[in-house]
């Protein structure tokens, strides 16, 4: 089993924390699961991650509160 690398890369998301294989942000996929959407659903929408990548997002999330809060924040409308 691969480890799941979070990665911020200059010019991709903003520079945000993503799933490292993939363009896709951790705090995106924190907004989506505190809004109640599965483990499941994430892996249905999403067919490229793996249990393991939604671990190393909350796990990330677990680390860096205050940067994923923001970005979400950021990110909400109004």
């Amino acid at each position: 089993m691969a480890t799941t690398k979070i990665r911020k890369t200059p010019g991709i998301q903003n520079g945000a924390a993503c799933i490292g294989r993939t363009q896709i942000p951790v705090w995106e996929l924190i907004a989506l699961s505190l809004q109640g959407c599965s483990d499941s659903v994430l892996l249905s929408d999403y067919p490229q991650l793996t249990r393991d990548d939604l671990k190393a997002a909350r796990n990330y999330y677990a680390q860096n509160p205050d940067e994923i809060d923001a970005v979400i924040a950021a990110e909400q409308p109004g």
